[in-house]
């Protein structure tokens, strides 16, 4: 799960700053926005729930999930009460999604009830999550496409970067914290966790080499790499010495910094519009 940090909470009045001049298609970058974090909180629920069910219940993955859901379900629901994207992609996510929550209910009740869970169904919920966040990833694409609205591309090298890192933090809890991972779950990471972990490594060199921001956003940044570097070689090396919560902590501080320097570079480009 996306955890707002103070680091976000400061930097958003820096952003706030380019207001003035938002262009009249903001609402479009905000309902962008809004997709985009459902498609994060898609897949840390995901992982949450692989912490949660390989960690003998740990509470704190529980009440991660239950965030996660209030605001994944808070989102979908302003985007409907605004109509902000096509009926046909509003009612595709709402339909993926209710698929995922009746799933991940399931499979939540069967562990608390058996103090385990059902590899078929498990491997389902993985399933319907990828296919949740492609469902998300579509109605993203219509959005710009019917909107004619431009993404700054660091900002969708930004947001990819977050994706591909919940991707792995899943995948990496799935496999690290239970003997079910190495049967079920081949398919969260396209490729695989290296595959995945090479693409994010060419994204960062593409972000590296960004105009220079703010000073926050290049500490920032600097914080991702240290980051990165630590976690990549866990992810690489996931059969020995597995730190899933390392992996998972750190995803998310990395996922949250790539959240607040892909806003920074959209919020600069629609200024100049």
């Amino acid at each position: 799960m996306i955890k707002t940090n103070l680091a976000r909470l400061l930097f958003a009045a820096f952003l706030a700053s380019f207001a003035f001049t938002a262009p009249a298609n903001a609402e479009t970058g905000e309902t962008l926005r809004k997709l985009h974090d459902m498609r994060l909180n898609t897949l840390g629920i995901l992982s949450d729930y692989f912490m949660y069910s390989g960690l003998e219940g740990d509470s704190k993955y529980s009440r991660q999930m239950e965030v996660a859901i209030k605001s994944f379900e808070t989102q979908l629901s302003e985007l409907t009460r605004g109509n902000e994207i096509d009926a046909a992609s509003t009612a595709n996510v709402i339909n993926a999604w209710q698929e995922y929550k009746k799933l991940l209910d399931t499979n939540r009740a069967d562990f608390k009830v058996r103090g385990y869970a059902d590899t078929r169904l498990v491997d389902e919920l993985s399933k319907d999550a990828l296919a949740l966040s492609k469902t998300i990833e579509k109605a993203y694409e219509n959005q710009k496409s019917s909107k004619k609205y431009t993404v700054s591309e660091w900002t969708e090298n930004c947001r990819e970067m977050a994706i591909i890192i919940q991707t792995i933090t899943a995948e990496y809890a799935a496999r690290s914290t239970s003997n079910l991972g190495q049967v079920f779950m081949g398919n969260i990471s396209e490729g695989g966790m290296d595959k995945q972990a090479e693409r994010f490594n060419v994204l960062l060199a593409k972000v590296q080499k960004a105009p220079a921001g703010d000073a926050n956003i290049s500490k920032l940044l600097d914080q991702v790499l240290v980051k990165w570097e630590f976690i990549s070689r866990s992810i690489k090396n996931y059969n020995e010495n597995a730190v899933p919560f390392i992996v998972n902590t750190y995803g998310e501080r990395i996922a949250t910094n790539l959240e607040t320097i892909g806003d920074f570079y959209n919020q600069s480009l629609q200024a100049k519009r």
